[in-house]
């Protein structure tokens, strides 16, 4: 038995309908706990993870004068999220694929006012191997780092010859192991 709306009724006696009453609370307060502060604590309701999920109709949503939306939707298979201003003003894209290396990496970038930040992990990389991020920038930063090595030398990286929107990968200890880098850079 789960969340009954219709619970209670004007004509409800509390006998019987209070057992209702109780799956109804505990169900609003396991829905409530879903990616939110649980209820009950000083940050109650507020989001600890958002997820947006595929638009059942296609295209963008419409917005009034006094409404925005941010939504994702599918751009050649892979979900991205869009920003769409009031008054139905063109999408803007604030996320995107940024390097197609294989398929087994995941990089997206994000359009934050002048700058585009782009984060991503590339697995096991060679040493010098070239990096361009998309869509193109001129790079102001970016840093790197080494996780899920296997062998015994930890392997630090250093991204070098940063050049518009590309850069080398750089290993300081090479020893033969695979590993993943996981990147943040920042262009405008």
């Amino acid at each position: 038995m789960g969340f009954n709306p219709n619970i209670p009724q004007s004509t409800s006696k509390r006998a019987i309908s209070q057992r209702q009453i109780l799956i109804n609370f505990q169900s609003i307060f396991q829905a409530m706990a879903n990616n939110h502060s649980k209820l009950g604590l000083g940050t109650q309701g507020k989001h600890t993870v958002l997820i947006l999920r595929d638009q059942t109709i296609p295209g963008d949503p419409t917005t009034s004068a006094t409404q925005t939306a941010i939504y994702q939707k599918l751009v050649a298979g892979i979900p991205n999220w869009f920003y769409r201003p009031s008054s139905n003003q063109t999408p803007i894209q604030m996320s995107y694929p940024s390097i197609d290396i294989t398929t087994a990496n995941a990089n997206y970038t994000f359009v934050a006012g002048p700058f585009v930040v782009y984060t991503g992990k590339i697995t096991n990389p060679t040493n010098g191997q070239l990096v361009t991020l998309l869509p193109s920038t001129t790079l102001r930063y970016v840093g790197l780092t080494v996780a899920n090595f296997t062998g015994t030398v930890v392997n630090s990286a250093a991204a070098t010859n940063i050049s518009g929107n590309s850069f080398n990968i750089n290993f300081q200890v090479q020893s033969g192991v695979t590993r993943d880098v996981y990147y943040l850079a920042i262009g405008n």
